[in-house]
């Protein structure tokens, strides 16, 4: 801090998660930014929870509403937010209530009060609460203008960062957009039945920020912003390829059909109908991984972590020892209102915090409903497949076919070679008044492997892969003849 105002570049951390990140390191101290949304869009929340982060910093607020709203409805709102602290209301967060000063005033008296409270307090931080009610009293537009000009002089003069709340309502948004130093909107929409929250930097001057609408909720811990997963940065990390090591499922027949096992830090795409396998080939890939000192996680949609470990003790497979050594996590995520960004944190975490090596997405469809925009999942999809890369993180996920018999086979995504290295097609066949399933790699990238369709078994043993299909002719159409005669 210089004697004439803040350093360059300095920042003050908003306190909301994700939205630093967004905001690439918080406000810039001393600037002056708009918080625009309508009511119930979240603007006071986010206000205050940036407040109390700040108090906790040791740094003092001034808070001025305009509203016609008492400050105890306002704190009574507050109240069961886990961020804020009655004991700092009066001391280190001052509430001041300017709606009678800018009445009886008008807007210079308003500033006044302003200047005298943050010298009075000693605040690094103003909230002015109801700007609608500012350009309500405004003689003219100028005057408005003038008032916000003014007041981002006296503030950056004494070093204080303000953020500036209102509705927006097509009042006063000439200023807004080319007068303060960033604009931040907040909306909710609806999508069916839904109901999106959504947040939006149109403008933040001096600095980078992430581009675009994040997702965010709001919780008892106050807002939670989820960057889009594809607008992340790549971390700089200092990780060495592991070049061409190879991740087995722990499945014989299968292995020796990969040559060893996939590549470590590919994609693999697990491709069938329900009740072909695709779950418990994952499974047992990441508890092949565990068994090996590889911490895995099923980032599960349709089947609950007691239902997991009942199917896969049914096959012969005990994944609590596993799961109590901390080798292999299980989350569940029920498609019901999951919202895309969301899940991608928390796919983010398990990569970058958690340190997993093995990730099972299970499956694909979960990520269509969670998200608010066709054709988004395969750019949300590259995203995640890009970062697995850099990690050396070995990603399968599954995906269901459109029919589990017919000639039509086709692929549930757009772009796949930028999802998907490897593709494993599960699928089950009618054959000699038998119903049989078979396995075939379609797809293995940088790598040999066998082109055969072999019998995939699930039994109360285990999962086994057997021999080559032979009495058996366009096995991929779901349906199989038989040739008259032995090669034909």
């Amino acid at each position: 801090m210089t004697e004439y105002g803040p350093g360059p570049q300095e920042r003050i951390s908003t306190g909301v998660p994700g939205l630093d990140t967004v905001l690439h390191g918080g406000f810039l101290r001393g600037r002056t930014y708009m918080l625009m949304g309508l009511p119930g869009a979240g603007k006071t929340i986010l206000a205050n929870q940036t407040c109390f982060h700040h108090i906790r910093q040791g740094h003092g607020v001034l808070y001025v509403t305009l509203l016609a709203e008492s400050h105890t409805d306002l704190i009574s709102n507050l109240e069961p937010l886990s961020f804020f602290d009655a004991s700092r209301v009066g001391q280190t967060a001052t509430y001041v209530s300017a709606f009678n000063v800018l009445e009886q005033g008008g807007l210079d008296a308003l500033l006044a009060l302003i200047r005298k409270e943050i010298k009075a307090r000693d605040a690094s931080l103003l909230v002015l609460d109801g700007l609608v009610a500012a350009e309500e009293m405004a003689p003219s537009p100028q005057a408005l203008k003038k008032f916000i000009h003014n007041l981002q002089v006296v503030t950056g003069m004494l070093g204080c960062t303000t953020l500036i709340l209102t509705t927006g309502g097509g009042k006063g948004l000439r200023a807004e957009h080319t007068m303060v130093d960033g604009l931040i909107v907040l909306r909710q929409r609806t999508l069916g039945a839904r109901m999106l929250r959504e947040l939006d930097v149109r403008k933040f001057r001096g600095s980078a920020h992430l581009l675009g609408w994040h997702s965010f909720d709001i919780t008892s811990d106050g807002l939670v912003v989820y960057p889009r997963l594809e607008s992340l940065p790549r971390e700089d990390i200092a990780y060495t390829p592991s070049g061409h090591t190879r991740c087995a499922f722990g499945i014989a027949g299968l292995d020796a059909m990969l040559l060893g096992g996939i590549l470590s830090g590919s994609t693999t795409l697990l491709y069938g109908p329900p009740g072909s396998g695709k779950t418990l080939l994952g499974v047992s890939f990441l508890a092949q991984g565990a068994r090996q000192g590889e911490r895995g996680h099923h980032f599960a949609f349709y089947d609950s972590p007691e239902r997991m470990r009942v199917q896969a003790r049914g096959v012969g497979l005990d994944l609590d020892p596993l799961i109590e050594r901390g080798n292999l996590g299980v989350s569940y995520h029920p498609p019901l209102e999951n919202v895309l960004d969301k899940l991608g944190a928390q796919l983010l975490s398990l990569i970058r915090e958690r340190g997993v090596r093995r990730l099972f997405l299970d499956g694909y469809d979960g990520l269509q409903k969670a998200s608010a925009q066709r054709g988004r999942v395969t750019r949300f999809l590259a995203a995640l497949v890009n970062e697995c890369r850099q990690r050396d993180v070995t990603l399968i996920y599954t995906a269901e076919t459109s029919a589990a018999f017919g000639p039509e086979l086709k692929f549930p995504l757009q772009g796949l070679s930028l999802v998907a290295e490897n593709i494993l097609f599960l699928r089950s066949v009618e054959l000699r008044s038998q119903l049989r399933r078979f396995i075939c790699a379609m797809k293995v990238r940088n790598s040999g492997y066998d082109h055969s369709f072999r019998e995939l078994l699930i039994g109360e043993k285990g999962l086994a892969v057997g021999d080559i299909i032979e009495d058996g002719q366009q096995l991929l159409t779901g349906q199989a003849r038989v040739p008259t005669h032995r090669g034909q």
